[in-house]
């Protein structure tokens, strides 16, 4: 009998990432049903936002999930090496990621934006909390980093590498649906 191959992660990655993602989901469902009791602020406060910032940010963060993939994939075949290097390119497009969403919101503030309007509260609410994930991301993805530089025996980190990439894996999840949400509906 031939045995199917399990889910990356731990189960205890997979239990905080669905526990997330109902938090996230309910925020969703809160933003879209005060969207629809006040459709004209949420119009006005999306045309305040630059929809190039989060195309941008878009395409940072699926390049860094894909390096993230590759870096779990050598981990997996034991280099090390190559793992520490894919995994410090991420992590690189992540501090790009965090830097681009800081400038976004420096420009956003030093403009006169509406801060009563219910959508920049929300807007400033999702986006902050995404960026707090990232930053844990990014802490969770530079340990594993320094683990496979100072250790030549991947196999010991992979379960936290796996674990790593699944939860860097949600962040991008998170973000493609937060994209369309808050820039382009």
């Amino acid at each position: 009998m031939k045995v199917g191959k399990s889910a990356p992660g731990t189960e205890g990655i997979w239990i905080f990432v669905l526990m997330d993602m109902g938090i996230f989901l309910l925020v969703f469902l809160a933003f879209m049903t005060e969207r629809r009791a006040n459709l004209e602020q949420y119009i006005a406060g999306q045309q305040q936002l630059n929809p190039l910032f989060g195309l941008v940010n878009t395409l940072i963060l699926l390049l860094s999930s894909w390096l993230v993939f590759e870096a779990v994939c050598s981990a997996r075949q034991a280099l090390s090496v190559r793992a520490a290097r894919q995994l410090g390119f991420a992590i690189t497009l992540g501090g790009v990621f965090c830097l681009s969403k800081l400038l976004e919101y420096y420009q956003e503030l030093s403009v006169a934006i509406d801060i009563n309007n219910s959508f920049i509260a929300f807007y400033f609410f999702i986006t902050m909390v995404h960026l707090l994930h990232v930053l844990a991301g990014l802490l969770f993805l530079n340990g594993y980093r320094r683990a496979f530089q100072e250790n030549n025996q991947p196999a010991v980190h992979l379960s936290g590498v796996e674990n790593a990439g699944l939860f860097w894996h949600f962040i991008d999840v998170l973000w493609i649906f937060i994209f369309p949400l808050l820039y382009l509906v």
